[in-house]
């Protein structure tokens, strides 16, 4: 595999992890709408003028336009409004490395719609990633009470709909004509449009406030997840098949997203997570040297 193509996912597994890491002292600052919808507003401002800069943005086509902002909603509205509900519920390392269950999903709805034909590890990969990422947030003797069948359905309804956004239609856009800047500016748009209308329906019985406390996480949060992150993702596409960089870039993400929730908002997984870590790793190992 494109060795370039397997550091852009990882580049872009680091920012990811570190949003979603952030996204619950984020939302402990500021209200739910407050917070995702000041995000795509502020990375408008740094993709606009990064894409006028390098040669603009082109649209080759309606269809390829209205595939790309089907896919924007499902990622930036629908599945990121499922992860932060789960987020409220949950610690951010068990939400994360569920919703991070994505590159399982991914690879089987790019096998199924793309036609790619992924090697035998990369399934293998991808299996070990989503059992990883199972171990993460289990343990010996757990309360059922705790740890209701209902639970982790939130989380895990967002790495199905990230898993299959963040790869069919954005694959099948950049493969026929679309630029990454292009379908970023889209995603972004899309955001800021759906979130807006929900700001615009709460701020009639609610005042949105946004301290300064909770803006600058959304802001930082908004450069690593709407900006950077997505442009490495989409970078790294062009270069590989969606199915092999779709394992990488999740059981990285579970990996980062696990270890940053440690260390920089002090949580305390327990000893039986690392299980799901050591997993994860091979997952990822496997696709990068065998995939």
């Amino acid at each position: 595999m494109n060795i370039l193509a397997i550091l852009l996912a990882l580049a872009a597994a680091l920012c990811w992890a570190l949003t979603q890491t952030f996204a619950k002292p984020g939302m402990e600052r500021l209200d739910l709408v407050s917070y995702l919808f000041i995000r795509p507003l502020f990375a408008l401002l740094l993709i606009l003028p990064y894409g006028l800069y390098n040669s603009g943005f082109h649209f080759p086509s309606p269809e390829l336009v209205g595939i790309a902002i089907f896919a924007s909603f499902i990622d930036s509205f629908a599945g990121t409004l499922l992860y932060m509900f789960a987020i409220k519920k949950s610690s951010a390392h068990k939400s994360a490395s569920l919703a991070n269950t994505a590159p399982f999903w991914g690879v089987v709805t790019a096998v199924l719609l793309l036609g790619e034909r992924p090697t035998f590890f990369t399934f293998i990969a991808a299996i070990l990633v989503a059992l990883g990422a199972y171990f993460l947030v289990t343990r010996k003797g757990t309360n059922s009470a705790d740890y209701s069948f209902w639970k982790p359905l939130p989380a895990l309804g967002t790495g199905l709909l990230w898993g299959f956004a963040e790869t069919v239609p954005t694959k099948y856009c950049l493969t026929h004509g679309m630029t990454p800047l292009t379908y970023q500016l889209i995603l972004v748009s899309t955001a800021a449009v759906s979130w807006g209308f929900v700001a615009g329906l709460r701020s009639k019985n609610h005042r949105l406030r946004y301290p300064w406390r909770g803006l600058r996480i959304a802001l930082f949060t908004s450069f690593t997840g709407f900006f950077l992150g997505w442009f490495l993702w989409l970078s790294s596409l062009k270069l590989a098949l969606a199915s092999q960089l779709a394992p990488i870039r999740g059981g990285a993400m579970t990996l980062f997203a696990f270890i940053l929730s440690i260390f920089l908002i002090h949580e305390r997984p327990s000893k039986h997570s690392f299980i799901g870590m050591f997993l994860i790793l091979c997952g990822v190992f496997m696709v990068s040297i065998l995939g």
